[in-house]
């Protein structure tokens, strides 16, 4: 019996990696309070603090529906969230991530909602080494038609996904990377929309060292929750080599019988 016929009925998951978290929150107190970021748990913001602020489901509630939009569905979890938004010159809100500069690939999932009032700038979620070079990004993008993009190092650098937002949705963005090889793939709610593995951002980019999260000058901007960085792990190879095995002496069984 060839043990690889047996790997048709194992559980896709398996084989699938697994992040054992680095850095996770959900933006709740504590250790973050009602106000701007910059200071709050290693959080910066330059150039105009005031755009990227934590606040609370009514805060932000009260926020979409004075800007015309709908105040339902504030936070993704808890009461809390991070909301980069207004008017004004551009600004970054950055995050270093210590812990992880010597990993070879790293996960990171957050939550995201697109917001839509103010002019059409950028804005979008980076990966970055410690001089600002970029692997892997989204945004959610208007020049392809209101596109969730993801950013390469080809073409036009910002590509759009076949999915489409809305200013009422969070969507769960998931960037697996791999420095070894300078790609990585992209999810949008658990579903990869990638069909080949994306060439990095910036190739110069050779590990990772920080979140950025940059908003153009006006941009509408976004409401951002429940962020997790992670060294991506596979599963023992114990488990899986229990259930291969186990597999092909059931189909064994079954070809005797």
């Amino acid at each position: 019996m060839n043990c690889r016929a047996a790997l048709w009925f194992l559980p896709a998951a398996l084989f699938a990696t697994a992040a054992s978290a680095q850095y996770s929150t959900g933006f709740e107190s504590p250790p973050f309070s009602s106000g701007q970021i910059s200071g709050q748990d290693a959080w910066t913001t330059a150039a105009n603090p005031a755009t990227a602020r934590i606040l609370s489901d009514v805060d932000i509630g009260t926020e979409l529906l004075n800007a015309g939009m709908n105040p339902a569905n504030p936070v993704h979890g808890g009461t809390q969230a991070l909301m980069v938004s207004g008017t004004g010159a551009s600004n970054a809100t950055i995050r270093l991530m210590p812990g992880l500069e010597t990993e070879l690939k790293v996960t990171l999932e957050v939550w995201a909602r697109p917001l839509t009032n103010g002019s059409q700038g950028n804005i979008f979620l980076t990966m970055e080494d410690s001089t600002g070079d970029r692997a892997a990004a989204f945004r959610f993008g208007t020049a392809f038609g209101a596109t969730i993009d993801y950013g390469t190092n080809i073409a036009s650098v910002w590509q759009p996904s076949a999915v489409f937002w809305t200013s009422d949705n969070w969507y769960r963005l998931t960037l697996n990377v791999d420095y070894l090889n300078k790609t990585y793939d992209f999810a949008i709610d658990g579903t990869q929309v990638n069909s080949a593995p994306i060439p990095f951002y910036n190739a110069a980019s050779d590990d990772f060292r920080q979140v950025r999260i940059f908003r153009g000058s006006g941009q509408a901007g976004m409401l951002v929750d429940d962020l997790n960085v992670a060294k991506t792990a596979v599963p023992e190879p114990s488990a899986a080599a229990g259930l291969l095995i186990g597999g092909a002496l059931l189909l064994g069984r079954r070809k005797i019988a």
